[in-house]
């Protein structure tokens, strides 16, 4: 599912996202921008809350995980996380590259700017675990090669932040726990705050066809304090599975292996 991410290509990425008809489309005209989830079988348009405005596509409520695949959920039984979704318009600001202050440059942000995109949190903040997902739709690749060279390029930058969390943090540090050929990523984290407290970050990142997923659970610390909730999680594999299966079910050309 994930392939090998060459994060120099950047800039021909940016050049088949303002030119498709240099690297695509395969289909005869179609952009990846123009695509959208297709509705199930008999039913109505949706009207789903995380449609961005002036736009008629949105992440469907279908493709955010369940709560059950969530860390911490035995213990918090969050609320689900389409009642909390909301649209993100611009380029998408994920969690983990904000709490490692890793800005998007400009050049950068038609990687990080999609058809869709949204994010959802659930919990209680502070020292208890907050978890939310982040859902970057770029297109279906199977209307443009360039999608899903753009997607797996997104997901590298994102991947590169934490691992390099510490050079734009310092002080911060990075355990990377999933194996290099993983169908995800998963790491934990440590990012120290001005105020002398830290964040204590678990992270996770899939992609498949043209969507980027990232699920970030965090708790924030006082000095030499640490989480007020012991941590209770699935394997890692089980939350990266839970993580695909509902957004290959909702969104076209994701194939979920």
């Amino acid at each position: 599912m994930r392939t090998t991410r060459v994060v120099t290509a950047t800039a021909a990425a940016l050049v088949c996202l303002g030119a498709l008809s240099a690297c695509g489309p395969d289909n005869g005209g179609q952009d990846a921008g123009g695509t959208a989830a297709p509705a199930a079988a008999g039913s109505t348009p949706s009207t789903n809350p995380t449609k961005p405005a002036g736009s008629e596509k949105g992440i469907p409520d279908k493709a955010w995980m369940d709560t059950k695949s969530i860390p911490m959920d035995e213990s918090y039984h969050y609320t689900p996380l389409a009642a909390n979704a909301k649209p993100v318009s611009g380029p998408v600001q994920f969690k983990g590259m904000e709490l490692c202050h890793a800005a998007v440059a400009k050049d950068e942000e038609p990687l990080f700017t999609g058809t869709a995109a949204a994010k959802a949190s659930v919990g209680f903040g502070g020292d208890r675990w907050t978890a939310q997902q982040t859902l970057l739709f770029v297109g279906d690749p199977t209307h443009s090669s360039g999608t899903k060279q753009t997607t797996n390029l997104a997901e590298g930058h994102l991947t590169e932040a934490l691992k390099n969390c510490a050079k734009t943090a310092p002080g911060a540090t990075v355990k990377v726990d999933s194996a290099p050929d993983a169908p995800y990523f998963a790491a934990v984290l440590t990012v120290p705050q001005a105020d002398g407290g830290a964040v204590t970050l678990h992270e996770y990142v899939v992609s498949d066809g043209g969507a980027v997923s990232e699920l970030a659970v965090w708790a924030t610390t006082k000095a030499g304090a640490q989480p007020k909730d012991a941590w209770k999680a699935p394997e890692d594999k089980y939350v990266g599975t839970g993580m695909t299966a509902p957004m290959c079910e909702a969104l076209p050309g994701c194939d979920g292996h």
